[in-house]
């Protein structure tokens, strides 16, 4: 059922771009590698997001552009965030999360609220309602 998502485009995100997306790609580089703990979650797309996106996709063998597209995104978003979890995964999941109108606290501690909020925006958008927040979810949260 929750299969059909080829029509949404990841979004674009390079040096200068702004807002919730950028964040939410801050922590998931940030949960990527252990190096990358210090990039500053700001929202802004900025050298050092752009120094870290790179070396995201030379280690993962993608296109060394800077350049957030549909390649980048599909290889951040191979990661789970489940009841009972903390982290930077957790923190990307909340934050997008609230870009779709939620009131959670971006805490990195995925509790009953944002379990709770998970399976309500999964039911929205017809996915399997799992309350976890791996590929599939990770698509429709950042694409809408």
């Amino acid at each position: 059922m929750g299969e059909t998502q080829t029509t949404l485009q990841w979004p674009i995100l390079k040096q200068g771009s702004q807002g919730q997306r950028v964040k939410t790609l801050q922590y998931l580089l940030r949960g990527h590698r252990d190096a990358w703990r210090n990039l500053v979650v700001d929202g802004i797309f900025g050298p050092r997001t752009e120094e870290i996106v790179r070396a995201f996709q030379d280690f993962s063998g993608l296109t060394i552009d800077g350049i957030v597209g549909q390649q980048t995104w599909s290889r951040l978003a191979q990661v789970t965030a489940r009841h009972g979890d903390t982290g930077e995964y957790v923190k990307a999941a909340q934050n997008e999360l609230n870009r779709h109108g939620k009131s959670l606290d971006v805490d990195g501690i995925f509790g009953n609220l944002t379990d709770a909020a998970v399976r309500e925006y999964q039911e929205s958008v017809s996915l399997t309602v799992d309350g976890i927040v791996g590929p599939n979810t990770w698509r429709e949260l950042i694409t809408r």
